[in-house]
């Protein structure tokens, strides 16, 4: 995705369950960052893989983009 711009997100380590207002935290950090950034870019800077970012995405009621990018 174009103009990708770092954001504040938490580098979570393997295996690391997240509860309470930690999970609340990085839930609402996710879902501010896909205003920004692809599912890809947000699973690589957190650690978590692309399935476990696009299923809280939904989760959360966010929009999907379509894929493929830009196509401008």
């Amino acid at each position: 995705m174009k103009n990708e711009t770092p954001t504040d997100l938490p580098f979570i380590k393997r295996h690391q369950v997240l509860r309470g207002a930690e999970a609340r935290d990085f839930a609402a950090a996710v879902v501010t960052a896909y205003k920004t950034m692809s599912v890809r870019a947000i699973a690589r800077k957190t650690g978590r893989s692309y399935g476990a970012i696009h299923r809280l995405l939904r989760e959360h009621d966010v929009t999907m983009r379509p894929r493929g990018g830009d196509t401008t």
